[in-house]
Formats: structure tokens, C-alpha cells, sequence
């Protein structure tokens, strides 16, 4: 212990090793902080962007609800109301089966986020056909 001066030549290991997990600890949290300060700070950049998304996507949607009247409107000129009303839910029935039923296929046919448990029995086994063989030095 040459190098250590004073108090620190006969400080135990366990305070030592307290020391470093507390020294750990702090670091942890001004890790976690400083992303959580970065991550703050693009959120706040990225506001006005998020906020124009927003006031488009609603304008889209109110564009096209003012379409669908406009086409209401114009089949009420050649049928009655109900019958241009029901003309186009079920336009809008058949496009909306359409684009859910691509989307469930779409869904499907894509690799799973996550594994199955269906394969882990069979990890388990080679696990413990693996832990059993003799160590080979």
C-alpha cells in the first residue's frame, strides 16, 4: 500500500467496494438524467412539427368528410336521399373491408415481433443436453 496516504492506507475493502457501488450509482443517475434531459430537448425541437401533423392530418380528414358530402349532394340529384346516403356507406364498407382484410393478411404474412414459446421447450433441451456433457479442458 504505498502509493495510499493517510486514511486510505487502512480503509477496509467492504468500504471500498461501497464506495465504488455508490460511485456506480451516481453515474447511473446522471446517465439516465442526461437522456432524459436530451430526449426533453428533442421533443420540445420537434413540437412545431408534430403540431403542424397534427392541424394536417385533421384538415385531410375534414377534406375528406366535405367530399363525401359533395358526393352526397350530387347522387341526391338523381336518387333519393337515403338511397344516395346508403350509396355510399356502402362504398365505404366495401374500402374499408378491402384495406383491413390486406392489412390482416399483410399482419400475418410479416415475422412476428416477438418469439413464440411454441420453440422454447426445444432451446430448453439442447440447454441441458448442453450443460450435461463433460467439460473438456
Amino acid at each position: 500500500m504505498r502509493g495510499l496516504r493517510g486514511a486510505e492506507a487502512g480503509r477496509p475493502i467492504a468500504g471500498v467496494l461501497v464506495d465504488i457501488a455508490r460511485n456506480a450509482q451516481d453515474l447511473l443517475r446522471s446517465e439516465i438524467q442526461l437522456a432524459q434531459s436530451e430526449v426533453r430537448d428533442r421533443l420540445l425541437d420537434s413540437r412545431p412539427a408534430g403540431v403542424l401533423l397534427a392541424v394536417g392530418a385533421a384538415a385531410a380528414l375534414l377534406g375528406a368528410l366535405f367530399l363525401l358530402l359533395a358526393l352526397l349532394f350530387a347522387l341526391r340529384r338523381v336518387m333519393p336521399a337515403w338511397a344516395a346516403a346508403g350509396c355510399i356507406t356502402a362504398l365505404l364498407a366495401v374500402t374499408a373491408t378491402v384495406a383491413l382484410t390486406t392489412a390482416v393478411r399483410r399482419f400475418r404474412a410479416s415475422p412476428p415481433l416477438f418469439k413464440s414459446r411454441e420453440g422454447s421447450d426445444e432451446g430448453a433441451k439442447e440447454t441441458a443436453a448442453w450443460t450435461k456433457r463433460p467439460a473438456t479442458r
